[in-house]
């Protein structure tokens, strides 16, 4: 029975413990936590792995074996980078993943004449970071039906359907997709998760189930695939609706123009929302809705009260993001019914003076955006993901705990809370949602310092999943 001593530990409940023992038992459970001698470490501090929330597996994946924008800082490099790969790539299409023009000098996006000059007839798809925009080339679009909605043949940007439903039309190939998860499934342990909630295609999904060991995982799904999974009957727990777009890619649904004057709409109205969130109620399904503008935020309040009136209580809905929450705040949300899932690293890349929101919000409404301890204080749980930008929870927990508004910004328990137990529960990965010990499984996570001293040099030093490291840090010197 291995043991594992630690300098400090936080269980997942109440304040951390020092010089504690965790002994786990050979089939990975933990069977007790005692005290021990000071004089001798493993790990400098431990505590429950994190469950990330909200992620995209498959995604992940499309951007292992992409050409990486994500360091780009230019118009002009984005165009060399682009340009090198479409002359010298072995691909029938060029993919390009995670650029962010917000953080350009100049925030414009090239022409698609500037795109063409640098890529000829060699087809190229590049998806912003948001995951609901992205820029082609004219040899791109001649590949899309002329009637497909969200396709902008002048400028060569897609928005929503195109650039979410683009594995689908155009999959990579079985073995680059089995190399990437391979390498996904080491990063996501590599930054001390062992279990995420992902939100995929239907064939997406069956792809996932059938190939993924090493994680666990709850596999939500967009409801246009809802009928899908009930006539192949796959393990599915969520389903997922969007109810409007992303701020970086100007079409979440604000109650104001953004500053280009582009808008964003509502992809329901409400009598069609009422059913869906009835249709999914009535099979059993849970739901994840994805609202992050004020005016879907009101939407999703104002509907899904009719919802619990018609069927009662024990029904919940997620809800996704809510960036936005405070123009719909207080509304009639109520923590019987509603739980929040929130992306902390927004903070941490975009809410900081003069980043993205600062660009296209007033800043009165740019520091009132992600506003978790409204969500918490008022009685609502809480759980965090990182909507893989970046996939990382001791990034994220930079923009919980040192909010730009101080009013919002979280304990670092609750934070770790957030992006632990609170995470899991939302997500169904209820094994996971208890603190650590007697009786529950070895998934924890080994941190070079202690996050309640403050997170400055805090990495990563070891991933355990049911008792058996599956990450080690070979640069961090473990224990003290």
């Amino acid at each position: 029975m291995p043991t594992i001593n630690c300098r400090s530990l936080w269980t997942g409940a109440g304040p951390y413990i020092s010089n504690a023992a965790v002994n786990i038992d050979n089939s990975g459970m933990i069977t007790s936590i005692e005290n021990c001698s000071p004089a001798v470490f493993d790990y400098s501090f431990a505590m429950p792995s994190f469950v990330d929330a909200h992620v995209h597996f498959t995604w992940m994946v499309a951007k292992e074996v992409s050409l990486d924008l994500s360091e780009v800082r230019s118009a002009d490099e984005f165009l060399s980078l682009v340009q090198l790969t479409a002359v010298h790539g072995t691909h029938k299409i060029v993919r390009g993943e995670s650029f962010d023009e917000s953080e350009w000098p100049d925030t414009n996006l090239p022409t698609l004449e500037r795109l063409d000059s640098v890529t000829g007839d060699v087809p190229v798809f590049l998806r912003r970071v948001c995951g609901h925009a992205a820029l082609v080339n004219t040899a791109m679009l001649r590949l899309f039906d002329q009637d497909m909605p969200g396709v902008n043949r002048s400028t060569g940007v897609l928005k929503e359907w195109p650039v979410l439903n683009f594995g689908r039309m155009f999959p990579l190939p079985d073995y680059i997709s089995a190399n990437g998860a391979s390498r996904v499934e080491s990063i996501i342990c590599s930054k001390g998760i062992t279990a995420v909630c992902t939100f995929e295609s239907f064939h997406a999904a069956e792809t996932i189930l059938s190939s993924i060991s090493s994680l666990d995982m709850t596999i939500a799904v967009v409801v246009d695939d809802m009928e899908d999974i009930l006539a192949a009957g796959l393990p599915v727990k969520i389903v997922k609706i969007f109810l409007d777009g992303a701020l970086g890619a100007r079409n979440a649904a604000l109650f104001h123009p953004y500053p280009d004057g582009s808008v964003g709409e509502l992809h329901y109205t409400d009598e069609e929302l009422l059913a869906l969130l009835l249709r999914c109620g009535e099979i059993g399904f849970s739901v994840a809705v994805h609202a992050i503008g004020g005016k879907a935020l009101r939407q999703l309040d104002r509907v899904s009260n009719k919802v619990f009136r018609i069927l009662g209580n024990g029904h919940k809905i997620r809800v996704e993001h809510a960036e936005d929450l405070m123009s719909a705040w207080p509304g009639t949300w109520n923590p019987e019914h509603h739980i929040f899932s929130m992306q902390p690293n927004f903070v941490e890349r975009w809410q900081r003076p003069g980043g993205m929101y600062d660009t296209i919000l007033p800043e009165e409404q740019s520091l009132r955006l992600n506003p978790f301890r409204t969500v918490v204080d008022s009685g609502f749980q809480l759980g965090f993901g990182s909507d893989c930008m970046p996939l990382d929870p001791l990034y994220g927990l930079r923009g919980a705990v040192q909010h730009r508004s101080n009013d919002e910004s979280l304990s670092m328990e609750k934070a770790l809370s957030a992006y632990t137990l609170d995470a899991a529960s939302i997500s169904g990965l209820n094994h996971l949602a208890i603190p650590l010990g007697g009786g529950r499984t070895a998934d924890m996570v080994f941190l070079s310092g202690n996050p309640f001293d403050g997170l400055d040099g805090v990495v990563v030093e070891a991933t355990m999943k049911s008792g058996s490291i599956v990450f080690e840090n070979s640069v961090s010197t473990k224990g003290i």
